[in-house]
């Protein structure tokens, strides 16, 4: 029997595996031409500010002025009044290093005060500037008790979404008290996740002479908790020994702290795997019960569990600059593997997003109904919708890689707008079939693109209205 071999797919895989292989050796590139875009967006002590408005100042001259008559020495001659002129000032603030106490860090400074008296009530906090930094003195009883500094300042650290700010608060005995979030424009169910997570309690005791120290990163917001810990390193070796020298006669310099997955992230990755196999080998059976398990177990498991997929973004992250965990690489690897071999097997059997609305539309009680628009129109605007999302993302603008209602939707957090913008998608799918999916998803748009290049031909999309439900069908 000859064995035939798929030489477009084989090559496309190829190409996929070089690139992580490059990007597992090297590392993720480097952007520094991304800063203008990302750098300042929360850290609005650091932009450039009108000091005063315009305004309307008065000045007045005199003197002697010739009207082509000849003077005598001593004499008096006509004086006439000059015109008032009107002058208009204004100023921007200035960035030396040698500042000292000047606008930028005054505000940063009231703003930091706000945040220490909000925790702690009955200290004294005393704010000082050195330069163009801030950092407090924490006083209980009428005693320093801790030194408090913030990374507002110096911060070349890049998580999923741009810089993260972090709060780090000492001990005079040399141990790392407390480490707080400030903000940053990381997806807001992912930073829930992580705050809930008692994640920031692990920084407690740490001590400031020991190096290479490694906590516990949250699964499923990796890329956020890594760059927290090194947000927190980076402060220490830049920020910390410009205003906590005075304090101490070691070296905190050489303080650092990793965060790295538990070994659990290895049983997660061969659950997912299997779930994988399920979809992509033919040989498996397909039945009604057991589709209707996996998509009850992905949304268990990966979806409340979890709360960790493959987006959009994920595969652009090395590009930009950021590290992909191990665990997120080989995920990434095993969805687009799964949009070339097995076609998209991921949005048809281990989204929880997509399972939702399958198990929604499964056993809604409605039937479906006809949009508007056709099949290539939806088509169309999830094209749309991708190009912008990446084109702002490749940009710099990092807060374009948020558009995912997947965590929103499993993450539960009552205070989010989100989670009823995902919860209403799930619904209207009862109506209208995995209008998510067809019109407004760019993970599975990337992801069908994949399949269509790999397959060779274009997607004939019918002009005929959304109403047919999809060809996969998990229960």
């Amino acid at each position: 029997m000859k064995l035939k071999i798929d030489y477009r797919k084989t090559s496309i895989t190829l190409v996929i595996l070089s690139a992580f292989l490059y990007f597992a050796i090297e590392g993720p590139l480097e952007r520094n031409d991304l800063h203008q875009n990302i750098s300042t967006i929360e850290n609005e002590f650091f932009a450039p500010k009108l000091v005063t408005d315009f305004v309307k100042s008065t000045t007045k001259e005199a003197g002697l002025i010739s009207e082509g008559k000849s003077y005598v020495l001593g004499e008096y001659g006509l004086v006439r009044a000059i015109p008032k002129k009107v002058v208009k000032a204004s100023g921007m603030i200035s960035f030396s290093d040698n500042m000292g106490e000047s606008l930028h860090n005054k505000e940063w400074a009231e703003a930091m005060s706000k945040r220490l008296k909000a925790s702690y009530e009955d200290a004294e906090i005393v704010i000082k500037m050195q330069e163009e930094l801030c950092y407090a003195e924490i006083y209980q009883s009428g005693r320093l008790s801790s030194l408090y500094f913030e990374n507002m300042m110096h911060n070349t650290v890049q998580g999923f979404s741009g810089p993260i700010y972090m709060g780090m608060e000492t001990s005079l005995g040399g141990s790392l008290r407390e480490v707080s979030y400030i903000t940053s424009k990381e997806t807001e169910s992912y930073l829930r996740k992580i705050l809930r997570s008692g994640y920031l309690d692990q920084y407690q005791g740490l001590s400031l002479e020991e190096t290479e120290q490694t906590i516990d990163a949250i699964s499923g917001a990796t890329i956020t908790t890594r760059a927290m810990a090194e947000g927190v390193t980076e402060a220490f070796h830049t920020t910390a020994p410009q205003i906590l020298a005075t304090y101490y006669d070691k070296n905190i310099e050489a303080f650092s702290v990793k965060a790295e997955l538990t070994y659990w992230w290895i049983f997660n990755l061969v659950v997912i795997a299997c779930i994988f196999g399920y979809a992509m080998i033919p040989q498996i059976k397909k039945t009604k019960k057991n589709r209707l398990f996996v998509s009850l177990f992905t949304m268990a498991y990966i979806g409340f569990g979890m709360n960790s997929s493959f987006t959009y973004i994920t595969f652009l992250m090395p590009f930009m600059g950021t590290e992909l965990s191990l665990f997120l690489a080989l995920y990434a690897l095993l969805t687009l593997f799964s949009a070339i071999w097995g076609k998209n097997a991921y949005c048809s059997y281990v989204c929880p997003f997509g399972a939702a609305q399958m198990l929604t539309l499964k056993y809604s009680p409605f039937k479906s109904k006809k949009l508007i628009i056709t099949n290539k129109q939806a088509e169309y605007i999830r094209y749309a919708i991708t190009v912008i999302l990446f084109g702002g993302f490749v940009c710099g603008y990092k807060q374009f890689g948020n558009f995912e209602l997947f965590p929103d939707l499993f993450s539960m957090e009552l205070s989010s707008y989100w989670l009823y913008i995902s919860i209403a998608f799930v619904v209207i799918s009862m109506r209208f079939p995995m209008l998510w999916c067809r019109m407004a998803c760019p993970t599975g748009c990337v992801l069908d693109s994949l399949k269509m290049a790999s397959e060779g031909k274009l997607k004939n999309t019918k002009t005929k209205k959304i109403n047919q439900k999809p060809k996969v069908v998990r229960a």
